[in-house]
Order: C-alpha cells, then structure tokens, then sequence
C-alpha cells in the first residue's frame, strides 16, 4: 500500500493550462515566454490557496526544460525536469520568508547568486511569504533584485502586498492573483473525485467551494476530511455534519415563518439552532446570505450571480417569488444593524431574538412609520398656514403690568390621546375607517388638524399668564418658582419678550425647555421667538440682597470685645494672646 498524499500535493498542477481560475496570469507568463520578453524579478500576490507557490514552479520548470517542444510547456521526461518533480534540482531555491527572515539568510542567498546554474540556463529563487522579511532584509536585497545577473530569476509570492517596502515593488513585474469562483472549483473538484472514485452530489460540492471562500487548496483539503469519513459516498448531510454550517433548509423555514408572521416558529427554531452548537453571529450572517441570495433571485439578470446549484437555485427563485422587493431590503437592513451591534451587546440571544421578531412584523412597522410621517407633513402644513394668518395681525405689543405665572403645559389631554388613538387604529366604531392609502390618510389628517385650529387657544396675555402659572404650580424647585413668578412679558404677534429682576432669573427661566417648547406647542406658533431680558428699571419694589462682607479674625474679635467689654479681663487674667 503506497503512502498517502492529499489532495493539494497530489493533483497540484504542473502547467499553466492546469491551473484553475488564474488565466490571465497564465496567459501573460506564457506570452512572455514565447517572445523571450521575461523580466527577473517576478512578485505574485493574492489571497491563500489560489496557485501563487505553483505558478513560481511551473515557470521554474519551464525555463530550466531543455527538450521542450513548445517554449511555455514543459517536457517532463529530460533531467531538469524529472529532478525538479524529485525534489533534487540545484538551479531551483526556494526559500520561506515566514523563518528565514534575517539579513543573514538573505546575505546566504545573495552568495548563491552568484554562482552559475550547474545545469540549465537559469538559476530560480523562490521567496515564499516575502512580506515577512524585516526591513533591514529587504534593504540587503535590493541591489541583487535590482541588479541580478542574467541566469538569475526571483519570484516573490505574498499575500499581504501592502507590507512590502516600494522599493522592491518597483523592481519587481507584479501579477495579482484572485480568488477562485465557486464554479471552477466545483468543477476541479468533480474531476477529482472522479479520479479518486468518489460519488458527491453537486449541492455537496457547492456548500465545499463556499466554506473555501476562493481557495482551492482549502477547498481540497475539506473535500479530502469528507471523503474519508464518507467512505467513497458522500451525502449532502455528510457535509454539513462535518463541515459544523448550518444548511440552507433553516433558512428557507425561518423565512417561511416570516411569511405566515409565525413568531412562535421563529423562535423555536432560532431555539434548536442554538442548541445544535451553532451561535448566533453565524445564523444573522448565514439569514443575511440567504435574503441576499432572495434578492438576486428577484431577477433574471442577477439570478447568473448566485453561486449554487440547480436545484438550490430554483428553491430561491420559487420563495423569492412570495416576498416584495421591499420586504427583502427592510429584512437585510435589520439583520446588518443586528451583526454590527451584536458583538457588543451582552444578551446576544435577545438581540437576535429582537431582530427576527422586527422581520416577523416588518408589514405593521411600516404602516407605523407611514401614519407617523403623514402626521408630520400635515402637521407642517398646518404650522406654515397658521404662519400666514399671524403675519396679518397688529404688531403693537400688549404689556402686562403684574407679573403672574402661567399654568404647565399639559403634553397630552385625554381628548388628544382619544383622537391619536383613532388615527392608528384599524377600524373603531366611534372613528371613521382610515384607509391604507397615503393619500387618504393625509387628506384625512388635514381635515382633523383644520378643525383643532378652530379652536386654537389665542396668543394673548391672558392664556400666556394661565400657561405660565400652571407650569410654576407644578415646579418642584423654589428657586424657579420664585424665577417664575416675578417675570413680566410683552407679546407680539410671533414673538415674545420676557423680562426679569436679575440674570439668576434669566438663567433659570432659559433652562425651562418644556416651558418655552409648550408655549410654541399651545399657541401653535412653531417658530414662536421668545427672548428673555434682565432689565430693573421695571421693578421698583424689588430689593436686591446685599452680600455681607467676610470679616477677618481680628475684625470678629473687636466686634466680640465691643459688644462684651470683660473679654478684654478674661483674656488679660488667664495671660491668653488675642489674635492678631
């Protein structure tokens, strides 16, 4: 029985046709070749797992091939090559920037340098992980990358590009590899399992090419953990078990349950979930792919986009079918605002609970957010008429001459809750039937809000004094009250001035917020100014407190010594120091 080999060493490719999903690479290289336009220095970048370490071979085989028929195609039958496929050529060096990162070992490959190839036309230097080499290193290697002599070769292969100084970015010719898509490697894989003899359905293949996120060398190495424990049969549910996801049948329930707005459901399935093992980041973000993909298969230009199966793809465009645009774009903005704050939040468990619960009632949220923003705008039409009937008013001010303070304003009466609650009810008996149309709603809206205005309180000393005395009653601090009570106003017909004794007044009566903001409110005067001024000359009567002056300890001993003259005998007798 010979030794085993994975997948990955066993089937790496040895020519350029052979490697998957890098064809423009391949294509450059292979025309470089061909022209005799090859550069020295060589950089391959891109993410783990896509060919770079294989591409650096196959070129390096290629140039060393002496019995080559075509230029970019090695022979694999003359010396160079056979000792490069063992493993045992001289003229090829590769070194693993990762633990051979020093100037030292960068000063041992500048000496091989410059020794000629013992067999061959070219001498290969293979730096795997080059962004590992300190900076010192890099330094030590510029002038041999920059300058090297004509046999010598270097291929650099990173996957972290930005880690490289630019000084040996631009010496070197830079070929960015990409991730490989899911088709080519489930076709790779296919072609794989049929040498090895393995049966694997396509959805199998489908979910192994997604976990590998681009890597065929990933991708490899789970399909070869699959089928060892499969046994030469590998089952779709052998897959998941082993691969620890959750399958995509969780999530064409879940959104069945969204679409009966069963919560119940929801909940209890989001209940199994957890106690298979899996945790909750993994069910937002697999619910986000899932409505993701509902999305594209919306359309039939997008649906080319998926990455599934057949079957899979029809189950996706069969769902996507019962949910509206819409309903998709509200559920993945819930479940992006969910991923990003649930790292940070300790109850994860209720989090995502909260999350599918908005999905599940997303319909009734939204007919929420329609009723609060017809509200609005016909709230805003009433404030801009109301607008154009004061501007017609007299802009002589009225003056009150003895300051009283206004009642507090009332947020909510029982009459105004009673009509807020027609508004957002279905159908009553006592409310009219709203109807669903935005339209309706608005022109509904208006009419109600026209009626309020007709018996809107009036902008006059009287309702302004009544106002500011209920908000003083109610005031729990003194000191406010006390602010309160000695204001004297002057009202205009969209402004209002507001004087006081003092700028402690001034201060306390400015941070009333609920006060000025309830006077815009009553009056229905939104841009209402009110303007808060200190001015004594309007209050003859007011006494202002003198502040005492500090007496020093010797001023209070002479006062001490004035009012009782035998302290001086007492201090004399028990020979006591005064304070000076």
């Amino acid at each position: 029985m010979g030794k085993y080999i994975v997948s990955a060493r066993k089937y790496r490719p040895q020519r350029f046709q052979d490697v998957v999903g890098q064809s423009h690479v391949a294509k450059t290289i292979t025309n470089a070749i061909e022209n005799d336009q090859l550069a020295q220095a060589f950089l391959f970048c891109g993410p783990r797992g896509v060919g770079k370490t294989s591409c650096a071979r196959i070129l390096a085989k290629i140039l060393n091939c002496s019995d080559k028929k075509e230029k970019a195609v090695p022979c694999e039958q003359c010396e160079a090559c056979k000792s490069f496929t063992d493993n045992t050529s001289f003229n090829i060096i590769e070194l693993d920037a990762a633990s051979h990162n020093s100037v030292e070992h960068i000063r041992t490959l500048n000496e091989q340098v410059r020794f000629r190839p013992q067999q061959g036309e070219y001498k290969i230097f293979i730096i795997d992980e080059v962004h590992m080499l300190s900076a010192s290193a890099f330094n030590a290697f510029l002038k041999t990358l920059e300058e090297p002599p004509p046999y010598a070769i270097f291929i650099l292969a990173t996957t972290e590009k930005h880690k490289i100084i630019p000084t040996i970015l631009s010496r070197c010719q830079i070929f960015n590899f990409k991730r490989i898509s899911v088709p080519d490697i489930v076709n790779s894989l296919k072609e794989i399992a049929s040498k090895e003899s393995v049966e694997i359905d396509d959805e199998s293949l489908h979910l192994i090419a997604q976990k590998s996120d681009g890597a065929l060398r990933d991708a490899l190495s789970i399909f070869d953990k699959i089928a060892s424990a499969s046994q030469g049969k590998v089952s779709y549910k052998e897959t998941v078990e082993n691969l620890n996801v959750l399958d995509h049948d969780h999530y064409f329930k879940l959104v069945d349950h969204f679409l009966k707005e069963d919560i119940t459901s929801v909940l209890h399935a989001y209940n199994e979930i957890l106690k298979s093992g899996f945790e909750p980041e993994l069910l937002i973000q697999g619910l986000s792919d899932h409505f993701r993909n509902l999305m594209l298969a919306k359309n039939a230009s997008t649906l080319k986009i998926l990455d599934s199966s057949e079957s899979l793809i029809d189950r996706y465009k069969n769902q996507a079918e019962l949910l509206d645009l819409d309903y998709i774009l509200n559920a993945l903005n819930i479940l992006n605002d969910t991923d990003l704050s649930l790292p940070r939040s300790n109850q994860k468990n209720l989090h995502v609970e909260i999350a599918l619960s908005k999905i599940v009632f997303q319909k009734h949220l939204k007919k929420k957010i329609v009723r609060r923003t017809s509200q609005k705008l016909a709230s805003a039409n009433g404030a801009n008429t109301l607008n154009a009937e004061l501007a017609e008013t007299s802009k002589t001010p009225s003056v009150s001459k003895t300051p009283k303070a206004p009642k507090a304003p009332q947020i909510k009466t029982a009459q105004t809750e009673k009509e807020t609650i027609d508004l957002t009810s279905v159908s009553t008996q006592s409310a009219p039937k709203i109807s669903t149309n935005l339209n309706s709603i608005i022109k509904q809206i208006k009419e109600e809000e026209a009626e309020k205005k007709k018996a809107k309180i009036t902008f006059d000393l009287k309702n302004l004094q009544l106002i500011w005395d209920e908000h003083k009653a109610n005031h729990g601090s003194a000191s406010v009250r006390s602010s309160l009570e000695c204001a004297i106003f002057e009202i205009y017909p969209k402004s209002l001035t507001v004087f006081v004794p003092t700028s402690v007044a001034k201060s306390m009566i400015q941070q009333e917020k609920d006060l000025l903001n309830s006077l815009r409110t009553k009056f229905n005067i939104v841009d209402l100014e009110i303007n808060i001024h200190v001015d004594l000359a309007k209050f003859p009567d007011y006494k202002t407190i003198e502040s005492r002056k500090v007496l020093s300890e010797r001023e209070v001993f002479d006062l001490m010594e004035k009012k009782n003259p035998k302290l001086r005998l007492l201090i004399d007798r028990f020979e006591m120091k005064p304070v000076k």
